[in-house]
């Protein structure tokens, strides 16, 4: 034996026949079971208030953002940013009180036009990895070209071909937007 088991030893035999000691004792562990209850605690509220106030959570619903995106993913974003550019992915609060993520195409000034199954920012056809399928109007949406005006934002699924986005209901409004995505979170 070492002199540290020794140690242990006798504190265990001195708690079993010294009552105040093995009171103390108990009451120690107590506290330190309650200050890490407190801790956790005061954890949990900070993250909370967070959320509530920093950083935001919605959801990826259907494939619109596919294959950037998936149905279900969970997305964390920045409260209170409402300058996005171009390549953005922001959640956005329609009236119905549904929540979109899409991705920001065209911003304050730009003219979006959609030709030939391409979009066309500022008459320069727009270079984008992320979509999939061909970017066409959508006959009951609206009328190209378009002027994206001041505090507004154009807005598009990445799965282009299975997205309700801005060529339907036209640019959204900054003041709808909840913020710019800024984590995921796969399949929940």
């Amino acid at each position: 034996m070492d002199a540290d088991e020794i140690k242990q030893m006798k504190q265990k035999v001195l708690e079993d026949v010294d009552p105040p000691t093995k009171k103390k004792n108990k009451h120690m562990r107590r506290m330190s079971w309650l200050r890490t209850i407190l801790e956790f605690a005061a954890i949990i509220v900070v993250i909370c208030g967070l959320f509530q106030i920093v950083m935001g959570i919605s959801y990826v619903e259907g494939q619109s953002m596919y294959p950037t995106l998936h149905d279900k993913d969970m997305v964390i974003y920045k409260r209170g940013q409402k300058t996005y550019v171009p390549g953005d992915i922001i959640a956005i609060e329609r009236p119905n009180d549904e929540e979109f993520v899409k991705r920001v195409v065209a911003v304050a000034g730009d003219t979006v036009n959609i030709e030939g199954g391409k979009l066309y920012v500022n008459g320069k056809e727009q270079e984008e990895p992320w979509a999939l399928g061909e970017t066409k109007a959508v006959k009951s949406g609206i009328v190209f070209p378009i002027t994206v005006t001041d505090g507004e934002a154009f807005v598009l699924g990445d799965n282009r071909e299975n997205s309700e986005d801005s060529r339907m209901f036209g640019p959204v409004k900054i003041s709808d937007t909840k913020g710019r995505l800024v984590w995921y979170i796969g399949k929940l």
